[in-house]
């Protein structure tokens, strides 16, 4: 490939500490990535925080803690019916009574041993800090339409966040992002073109949940967003019968994204899904031709990059 990739830390280097913590984003920033993401939901009292989904139990403490337990109730997680606490139920003060832990402490018990450790932060909370100065930053927009119908004005509370931030003194790029095209569009008409715009796509979010991209998919989105952001799995072919290899061939949709002018990210590399070797699960996400990887481990894929792309 004639351009190496830019490395994003995803949820920070959330392999190494527990997700979407400012300690993770620090981390992330100190390995050498060229971003990290991170995740936007609201509390009770429409104050914007950093975790992966409203539910809370899986990257919290909050099962543990007695105080709570009468906010346990069904909602929903992707669609799925669960029993859960939520965010948009706590408020801030409650909220940071709560530590993050590892959502998968099996595969990441160095992680996991950082459990307790970390706040949970808000948005303000990380656009203020100083290790963003100069940096690159991308803001995922979760369940933008949900959080809308429960009266919860979340494009309001983030474009006051972003511009209390200072992020245009202080050198800080910003990259919004969202699984919901129609957030996202409006998210960019709220903020006006502060930074970029990426749709966020897998098949749940394609005609049919197909794994294909088709052209017209594509040529649909063009005004609306400066990039695109692929599950690998619409990047690659199916993985051969008996092939000793984790993916099958690039499938061309990164070359009709760019020939459109859009910039292609994808996610997310974790090496302990490797089926072989980490450099050989590396090299599938390097194969695509994506102009930025969203990354768990982001020091192991900037070592790869560096020494082999």
């Amino acid at each position: 490939m004639s351009v190496k990739p830019k490395v994003f830390g995803h949820r920070g280097a959330c392999a190494y500490r527990p997700e979407n913590t400012l300690e993770s984003f620090k981390l992330a920033y100190d390995q050498g990535v060229f971003a990290i993401e991170c995740d936007i939901v609201p509390t009770k009292d429409h104050v914007l925080v950093l975790r992966h989904e409203n539910a809370l139990s899986g990257t919290t403490d909050v099962a543990d803690r007695p105080e709570f337990a009468d906010l346990k109730r069904s909602g929903y997680l992707d669609g799925l019916a669960v029993q859960d606490w939520f965010t948009e139920d706590f408020t801030l003060a409650e909220l940071k009574q709560l530590r993050a832990i590892e959502r998968l402490p099996e595969w990441r018990p160095g992680s996991a041993a950082f459990d307790g450790q970390c706040e949970v932060p808000t948005l303000a909370e990380l656009l203020a800090a100083p290790f963003l100065n100069n940096r690159a930053v991308i803001l995922e927009i979760k369940h933008g339409a949900y959080f809308e119908g429960l009266g919860i004005p979340v494009l309001d509370l983030l474009a006051a966040e972003v511009e209390a931030s200072g992020w245009r003194e202080r050198g800080i790029r910003l990259i919004f992002e969202s699984f919901n095209l129609d957030v996202l569009t409006r998210a960019r008409a709220r903020l006006g073109e502060i930074g970029e715009y990426v749709f966020l796509i897998d098949r749940d979010h394609l005609p049919g949940k197909t794994r294909y991209v088709s052209d017209e998919f594509l040529s649909n989105l063009v005004g609306k967003v400066h990039g695109v952001s692929f599950d690998i799995d619409l990047l690659l072919g199916q993985k051969p019968a008996f092939s000793s290899a984790d993916f099958g061939a690039p499938t061309g949709v990164v070359e009709r994204a760019h020939a459109l002018g859009f910039q292609v990210f994808t996610w997310t590399a974790r090496v302990e899904e490797a089926l072989y070797s980490v450099e050989e699960y590396f090299q599938h996400f390097l194969n695509t031709d994506a102009d930025g990887i969203f990354v768990d481990h982001p020091d192991l894929l900037l070592g790869y990059v560096a020494g082999h792309a």
